[in-house]
């Protein structure tokens, strides 16, 4: 049994978490002046603006293949973004983060329905500390039922979960740089359609026939420096930085162990919510012991025990569904 070298893949994905993790802090500032469907159609369409200013010869010199990639993995993260935001509307953000958890679980799952890919039996066995860490954690206290917005935000994992799945072999075969920008162009485009689909019914039919959360998106938004430097953060280095880092390491790794380094999200999350904000729904020893699995499920998935003809059989595999795909 040893440790994997393939370190630097790892701490691009760590850094990706680790940035992750602040935004939920920073988009919390942000959401108590701002609708949250507004912000997205602020946020993302700002960030492609960004890809295209600092790397146009990578985005109008793509080809069919990698617009059909990037098309694929925008419609999915644009899609899930969407129907996070419009979750929230029915159930708590409690709820959200906990069943968005779920991602996690469910990644090696859609890896194997697309491209036959096992996952190592170190893998799953830091799937399962992760899942159980996550879930101490996330899990709201007192929350009882299922309701619209639990059943829309569940649809989302099944999105993340697929996106990342196959993030894992677009990027092992498009330049990283590339493939960004092309999801986040489409990404944005979605979340704009959205955005201007509710404006443009609220202005017909009157913003009393929207549902309340929606209604509140046609409030007039409120800025203000710190609105602006936040927003800076959240469409460079939240958004363009981490697509970058995000698909330049997981191109070295297998869909499963990605979603192991990203179980420790809800961690990080904490940690800047305490940091930059003062407080955190923390609940205690349950969470402390999450964060322990969550940690050990990390280190566990660093651990080499699986034979090299099997890892090499998983790779072949994704090689196969890459020139399929």
């Amino acid at each position: 049994m040893k440790l994997k070298q393939n370190l630097s893949a790892d701490g691009a994905l760590v850094l990706t978490t680790l940035i992750w993790g602040s935004t939920f802090a920073v988009a919390r500032d942000i959401l108590d002046l701002w609708p949250p469907l507004t912000y997205l159609a602020i946020r993302m369409p700002l960030a492609a603006l960004l890809f295209a200013a600092i790397f146009p010869r990578q985005l109008f010199g793509a080809t069919r293949e990698a617009w059909r990639a990037g098309a694929t993995l925008g419609t999915l993260i644009g899609l899930a973004f969407v129907l996070q935001t419009t979750g929230l509307l029915w159930t708590t953000p409690a709820k959200s983060a906990f069943i968005s958890g779920l991602t996690t679980p469910l990644i090696p799952v859609a890896a194997f329905l697309l491209y036959r890919a096992r996952p190592s039996r170190e893998n799953l066995a830091g799937i399962i500390l992760a899942s159980i860490g996550g879930a101490l954690i996330l899990a709201p206290a007192g929350a009882s039922g299922v309701n619209t917005g639990d059943l829309i935000t569940l649809c989302t994992t099944v999105l993340f979960a697929t996106h990342v799945a196959l993030t894992s072999v677009y990027a092992r075969r498009f330049d990283v740089r590339q493939l960004s920008a092309l999801q986040i162009i489409v990404a944005s485009a979605l979340i704009f359609a959205a955005w201007a689909a509710v404006r443009a019914y609220a202005a017909s039919a009157g913003v009393e026939s929207l549902p309340r959360g929606l209604a509140r998106e046609t409030a007039p938004v409120v800025w203000n420096a710190r609105v602006v430097a936040q927003l800076a953060y959240m469409a460079s280095v939240a958004t363009v930085l981490v697509f970058i880092i995000w698909a330049w390491g997981q191109a070295r790794m297998s869909a499963t162990h990605a979603a192991v380094i990203f179980s420790l999200e809800p961690v990080f999350a904490t940690g800047f919510a305490i940091l930059l904000r003062g407080s955190a729904e923390w609940t205690g020893a349950r969470a402390t012991v999450g964060a322990f699995l969550i940690i050990a499920g990390v280190l566990v998935s660093e651990l080499r025990w699986s034979n090299e003809r099997r890892e090499a059989r998983g790779g072949r595999r994704a090689a196969e569904c890459d020139a399929d795909l």
